[in-house]
């Protein structure tokens, strides 16, 4: 019985101070989560950084870059060899949920172009896409190239890649010239190039 009155009070202490009513608190508190994710993020600890950008959500929903952080966590999570349409549509509503709260966030809109290709339901997800990348190149550009895309080549691999989709080879050659044009040596667009032939 001293036990469980023990484990009573630890767990009532804990939540009262897990619980806050002043908001700046809360801000600060999510705000270093979302720092805390993405730190976990780039040393490749994806488990870490989703329950990161999932507390930073808790503390303050209208963090976009939390949302932006827990889809591309989500998205790393999956295995290439077997495509997790769940997690890729968790994945998606957390990007569209940070375009909703901050649609200058070109990172986001680089995600849900990512989440669509991966889902290719239909070949409106490849069009859906392609209007993500390209609203991704108007936004606000201190979000691009943080960390899975490194270059404007990388997103034009992923547009030539989606028009290969669609059947459209003259865009998607277009596009994979425009890759070359900054970096002769991007696989992608090589690979792509090879499959056009």
């Amino acid at each position: 019985m001293k036990h469980f009155t023990t484990a009573v009070a630890i767990l009532c202490f804990a939540t009262m101070f897990s619980c806050s009513d002043d908001p700046e608190f809360d801000t600060e508190a999510a705000r270093e989560n979302q720092v805390d994710g993405w730190a976990a993020y780039n040393r490749g600890d994806f488990s870490t950084a989703l329950l990161s950008f999932e507390q930073a959500i808790n503390l303050d929903e209208d963090l976009a870059d939390a949302h932006n952080g827990l889809g591309w966590s989500r998205m790393s999570t999956l295995q290439a060899s077997s495509i997790n349409l769940q997690v890729i549509a968790k994945a998606k509503e957390a990007f569209e949920e940070a375009i909703r709260r901050d649609p200058s966030n070109a990172d986001a809109w680089i995600g849900l172009a990512n989440a669509l290709f991966l889902r290719r339901e239909e070949a409106s997800d490849f069009q859906t896409a392609l209007r993500a990348i390209d609203n991704a190149f108007t936004a606000d550009n201190r979000f691009l190239f943080r960390h899975d895309y490194q270059s404007a080549a990388d997103l034009h691999a992923l547009k030539a890649a989606c028009y290969y989709y669609l059947g459209e080879t003259e865009l998607a050659q277009s596009a994979i010239d425009t890759v070359i044009k900054i970096d002769p040596q991007n696989a992608a667009a090589l690979s792509l190039a090879e499959l056009l032939k």
